[in-house]
């Protein structure tokens, strides 16, 4: 079982989001599937860089984010986000809170299993009637990383998710529909439709 500490200090120490240039391209991924005029939750929004990509592709949105580290929240230019939170998604339903759509960009495998339940619950509770969660992940079953002997799991990430399963989870939880579409880097090249061993990490969409 992983402390919120240990959980605090391995995600301190990861700084990937900061400079992977495909963070960005992620963020314009989930835009195509935003409407203006929603109100959105950025969940792992870091120091707000996907936050200010999306906010270019869909201007008229009302974008919250919310982050386990604060001084990663204090980073964020103050022109991005309407409000932000550094609490649990239990506590932001318990304020009422609710969203049109809620996006997790590589969020998920730094979710112990233990914890997994919980979250998956926080989301969909924030979640409108008819709103839009999207998440992306890691994908243990990437060709590439196969080749390489390389494996998601490791530092920040103490969880590892297929696509069949993660769905399967969304589902029993009470979402109507899962979604997938492929990820990551070679998506700029081949689009979203591939065989999903193409794909770096894959794209969840969820109807609640």
């Amino acid at each position: 079982m992983y402390s919120r500490d240990e959980i605090e200090a391995r995600n301190r120490s990861q700084v990937a989001s900061e400079v992977d240039p495909f963070s960005e391209d992620r963020y314009r991924q989930f835009a195509r599937f935003i409407s203006a005029g929603w109100v959105v939750l950025d969940v792992g929004c870091n120091t707000g860089r996907g936050g200010a990509a999306l906010k270019a592709e869909v201007p008229d949105i009302q974008l919250d984010g919310v982050d386990l580290l604060s001084e990663r929240l204090e980073a964020i230019p103050a022109d991005i986000y309407r409000d932000l939170y550094s609490e649990s998604l239990e506590e932001l339903a318990r304020r009422g809170k609710a969203y049109d759509a809620i996006l997790a960009g590589e969020v998920v495998e730094h979710v112990p299993y233990a914890q997994l339940d919980e979250f998956i619950a926080g989301l969909l509770g924030l979640a409108k009637p008819g709103g839009l969660l999207m998440l992306t992940t890691p994908n243990p079953h990437s060709w590439v990383s196969r080749l390489r002997g390389r494996t998601v799991l490791g530092g920040a990430h103490v969880s590892i998710h297929c696509a069949e399963a993660l769905s399967e989870l969304f589902l029993f939880h009470g979402a109507k529909e899962c979604r997938v579409h492929g990820s990551g880097k070679s998506s700029r090249f081949v689009g979203t439709r591939m065989p999903r061993g193409l794909y770096g990490s894959y794209l969840i969409l969820v109807c609640v």
